[in-house]
């Protein structure tokens, strides 16, 4: 679930109270925020979420998702996604409002403009386990993210030594 803020200056005139989560098929109330949904049973999807700071370069922060027991590719078992959903100002949100995001692992990928996945490289990897922020590591104004795979092999006959992926933003 994504639970949208509000100024002071909204919550006079509407104020918080509880939310009601929902798991059926009805979304969010309009205006609340909205649902990301799994993709398939078992995958794990959203076992670590996080601010992905703004990766596209756009003025908007985006959010990560990670699920680190997807399948990927075919045979692929448990090497894991990571999502990356873009957020949208608040004049985009008038002609395209967020509504359930509907994950995926086969080869399509996220609807165009919603954001990308990182496919985890090898079976069992786990990547996904952990998602973050980087801030700007290589300096060149965008936010950059971190995907842990703690179970991934990195060098010839290694037994999970792990490998943290660095992933650098584009505009």
């Amino acid at each position: 679930y994504v639970i949208f803020g509000r100024s002071l200056a909204a919550q006079v005139t509407s104020p918080f109270g509880d939310i009601q989560l929902t798991t059926g098929a009805t979304a969010l109330s309009a205006g609340i925020g909205f649902r990301i949904l799994g993709a398939a049973a078992n995958d794990n999807s959203g076992i670590s979420v996080s601010s992905a700071g703004d990766v596209n370069g756009d003025g908007v922060d985006d959010i990560l998702v990670g699920a680190y027991m997807a399948n990927p590719v075919p045979g692929g078992s448990a090497a894991g996604i990571s999502y990356v959903i873009f957020g949208r100002s608040l004049a985009a949100q008038v002609t395209s409002p967020f509504g359930d995001i509907q994950l995926t692992t086969g080869a399509t990928a996220l609807s165009a403009g919603i954001g990308f996945r990182i496919l985890g490289a090898a079976a069992n990897d786990n990547s996904g386990i952990s998602v973050s922020s980087a801030g700007d590591v290589n300096g060149d104004g965008v936010d950059d993210i971190l995907v842990g795979a703690y179970m991934a092999n990195p060098v010839p006959g290694g037994s999970a030594a792990g490998i943290s992926y660095v992933i650098f933003g584009r505009s």
